[in-house]
């Protein structure tokens, strides 16, 4: 398997290499002792991103004793786990998007979805007193799989989508028909191959599962459940679209009841507005 995914995925000429700003986001908050000096330089990649975490620590629902001007002190004040979650949205939609002139699935769309994910996973791994940080960016990657079969495949890939409809599993098994593997196990292997740690990559991997026993078991339940808890919360009609059975299978695992999911859903939804904050580019 794994020569077959080395072969798919070097025949890309498109596929880009690391992104070198995201490696050494990801690498420097996996550290204990990480500093804000560390944090404000990455952010210096990016001026827009620096204003947008500078406006939402100077606003009405952070309330600052006196206005907040220096990158150092809204980190300060905003706080490192949401400014990391911040960052990481931003530059992985920039990093990883399909070359110009490839048709294929709406790379917007699915970031944003990887986002809500991401921001689910990351309520559940707090509740279950889990590594945030590595949930949030396991859920924020999950699907980056698809982008890689959309650079090599193009508007066929897209038409696999539609066709196999909602339902996660019907589009895992075109995927396996037809290519031997499917946008989780490619996109976890590209993460391998970019150095990432197999506590992120491994929940890539697995977040369609329904029963989970590797080292990092609970990461990858609650990947699966984050990833569940989006689709809903993107549906005009949330009608839990994925196996209710996979969904049980998580809540299990990470002892979770139904009325804990409802507590979390609410929970993400401000976590959402709180990202979107930091996002918002306005002049």
């Amino acid at each position: 398997m794994k020569k077959d995914l080395d072969s798919y995925i070097e025949r890309i000429k498109t596929l880009p290499t690391a992104p070198g700003v995201l490696l050494s986001l990801i690498t420097l908050f996996q550290q204990p002792d990480r500093e804000i000096d560390d944090v404000a330089e990455l952010m210096r990649e990016d001026p827009s991103l620096t204003a947008g975490v500078l406006r939402h620590a100077n606003s009405a629902s952070s309330l600052p004793d006196q206005p907040i001007v220096d990158v150092f002190d809204a980190i300060t004040w905003v706080g490192f786990s949401h400014v990391y979650q911040a960052i990481l949205a931003k530059f992985a939609s920039q990093s990883l998007r399909l070359p110009k002139g490839v048709c294929g699935i709406n790379v917007d769309e699915l970031w944003h979805h990887s986002a809500i994910a991401a921001v689910h996973a990351a309520a559940i791994a707090r509740r279950v007193e889990e590594n945030e940080t590595v949930a949030f960016t396991a859920g924020l990657l999950h699907d980056v799989g698809k982008i890689i079969l959309s650079m090599a495949e193009g508007q066929a890939y897209n038409l696999m989508i539609t066709k196999a409809g909602v339902d996660g599993s019907s589009l895992q098994a075109a995927e396996k028909r037809h290519f031997g593997f499917d946008h989780a196990e490619i996109g976890a292997h590209l993460l391998r191959r970019w150095g990432l740690p197999a506590e992120i990559s491994e929940p890539v991997l697995h977040h369609h599962d329904i029963d989970w026993d590797q080292p990092s078991a609970l990461t990858c339940a609650l990947v699966c459940l984050g990833n569940i808890m989006a689709h809903d919360f993107e549906a005009e009609f949330p009608v839990k679209r994925y196996e209710p059975t996979r969904a049980l299978s998580a809540m299990r695992l990470l002892q979770l009841e139904e009325g804990d999911v409802v507590s979390l859903l609410k929970v993400a939804q401000k976590d959402l507005k709180h990202m979107s904050g930091l996002l918002d580019d306005r002049a």
